[in-house]
């Protein structure tokens, strides 16, 4: 009959339990829902768009755009204008022939010239600095792209993180009330004779364990707010984690890999670079080259006094180096030197994010059944905790076991916490490595 009665408990017990996960579990409702996250990007956006790094980057781009104006100006015709005014201010010659043209001369003489120069033909070297430069914009764009995704992944980090450890400081926390009860119970034992004192030795010894992982956490804690505050400086701290509600687990290495070509904003801006040295170049070669501009030139004499003297020129300059001492020379090997520094760089680049891009992808496609397995853990531990509880109340668990589930629990649900964390920021690397993170927000930063 006792046999039959124990079979009821437990299977009640078991009805009960999953009840008490569902509601008072926090881990089982520790990720955002979907309105949730959409008040979470909207104000990570706001982070960014706020970041001093964005605006620093904003004007690098602007600086970059009016260097490109600067360089496209030289094709246009240059106008120049210079104002010439004499006064004499002493003046002394011998009554003589030989020094009429000098005794001549006015003592307020104002002369003014207008000068006009085009470019007829460099053999290209103006063109290519223009494209030099505008490949550099582009650089300088792929670089805020850049900006903006490491703000991104560094704030999403940030808010991971804090919302992770303020779920395990009330989990610990809540073990560490749990030792204490358990040893005020067994203190109450000792005192009754029920149990020796070892027992309570070792119920002191696992509470204060309990209170140093707990003081630890906390620690961990302040330290993730204070990054978090870099990012945000207002407003409240995040208590549940942002769930990327896509499912990135059944992707593949050369996909990955083709999309991360064509967004990621550091391999745009490598590419940019690259053939931003291949136009300087080009440019160097050019400008040893000769050169040929038209230039037309009028000069009006004497206009304070309202004189209509004036001369007008036209005509094509020619311009060529015949001999810089090795100048253009050195500029060549620097410029050819410095573009094959640049595809290095560009090469050795492309290689660190494959290698990253492929840890990445095996990593996301493990989420799944480790998120399976350490769940399936807590909530085993949780049982087997909610058990040994049970029985000691009957006093028909021993101390050691039930100290011991208790600790069993305490780790399932650290491992069950960091799980939950380090597959959402695994997410998050991903979508950097490809360079999608920032159509996440797009609306937000556009």
């Amino acid at each position: 009959m006792n046999r039959y009665l124990q079979i009821i408990l437990i299977a009640l017990t078991a009805i009960y339990i999953p009840f008490s996960f569902s509601v008072e579990d926090p881990l089982m409702e520790v990720n955002m829902s979907s309105a949730e996250f959409q008040g979470f990007q909207e104000r990570v956006g706001r982070a960014v768009a706020d970041h001093p790094e964005f605006r620093s980057s904003q004007a690098s781009l602007k600086a970059a755009y009016a260097k490109l104006r600067v360089s496209k100006s030289s094709l246009l015709p240059q106008i120049n204008v210079m104002l010439d005014s004499n006064n004499a201010i002493s003046r002394k010659y011998e009554n003589e022939s030989s020094n009429l043209v000098e005794r001549s001369r006015a003592d307020h003489k104002t002369n003014i010239r207008f000068t006009v120069n085009q470019l007829l033909y460099d053999f290209g070297a103006s063109n290519f600095e223009v494209s030099r430069n505008e490949s550099l914009t582009k650089a300088s764009r792929a670089e805020l792209s850049n900006t903006i995704l490491d703000l991104l992944y560094l704030s999403i980090r940030s808010y991971i993180d804090v919302a992770s450890y303020s779920n395990f400081e009330l989990l610990v926390e809540r073990s560490h009330q749990r030792h204490r009860a358990i040893k005020e119970k067994i203190q109450k034992r000792v005192e009754s004779g029920m149990s020796a004192g070892r027992e309570l030795s070792r119920a002191n010894s696992r509470e204060a364990e309990a209170y140093a992982k707990l003081v630890s956490v906390r620690q961990n804690l302040g330290m993730a707010i204070s990054k978090f505050r870099i990012y945000f400086p207002e407003g409240e701290l995040p208590k549940k984690i942002p769930y990327y509600p896509y499912d990135l687990s059944q992707l593949n290495v050369l996909d990955s890999q083709k999309i991360m070509y064509q967004k990621n904003p550091r391999v745009l801006e490598a590419n940019e670079r690259f053939m931003a040295s291949k136009y300087n170049t080009k440019n160097i070669k050019a400008s040893t080259l000769p050169r040929l501009d038209l230039e037309l030139k009028k000069e009006h004499y004497n206009i304070t006094e309202e004189s209509d003297e004036f001369d007008l020129y036209s005509g094509v300059n020619f311009t060529y180096d015949l001999y810089t001492g090795g100048r253009n020379e050195a500029y060549k090997d620097q410029a050819i030197a410095e573009e094959n520094a640049s595809l290095n760089d560009r090469d050795a680049l492309l290689q660190n994010l494959v290698a990253e891009l492929r840890e990445s992808v095996k990593n996301l496609n493990l989420i799944p059944d480790r998120l399976s397995a350490y769940k399936n853990s807590y909530l085993a531990n949780k049982q087997s905790q909610f058990y040994a509880q049970e029985e000691f109340k009957t006093s028909n668990a021993v101390l050691l076991d039930l100290l011991q589930t208790e600790r069993d629990f305490l780790d399932a649900s650290e491992s069950m916490i960091e799980t939950l964390r380090s597959s959402e920021i695994q997410k998050y690397s991903y979508l950097k490595l490809t360079g999608e993170l920032g159509e996440t927000f797009e609306v937000i930063l556009d």
